[in-house]
């Protein structure tokens, strides 16, 4: 089983979410997102997943496989960066 970590749950962020979970072999284990409404809407759907403000916190979680990075293009380098160098595997939408 594959653990997913999801950064950004605005525009795109909830339909990887929502792919993500319905797949067998992953399994959703955090999200991230600046937005305390968008936390409590990632919370009414995935009360499972362990829901984060800051992306200090996410990169906190060392038993995340993989990182899906849903966010604004101008932030995509530096949390991709972040990512890799914490030894993550790295998904990028956009």
């Amino acid at each position: 089983m594959v653990k997913i970590g999801l950064i950004g749950f605005g525009y795109w962020g909830p339909n990887l979410a929502r792919n993500f979970s319905v797949n067998s072999d992953l399994e959703l284990a955090a999200i991230c997102d600046f937005s305390a409404d968008r936390l409590a809407r990632a919370r009414r759907f995935y009360p499972y997943a362990r829901l984060c403000d800051s992306v200090d916190e996410f990169f906190s979680i060392n038993e995340l496989d993989a990182i899906a990075i849903a966010t604004p293009v101008a932030t995509h380098y530096e949390l991709a960066k972040r990512a890799l160098q914490n030894g993550r595997h790295v998904w990028l939408e956009k």
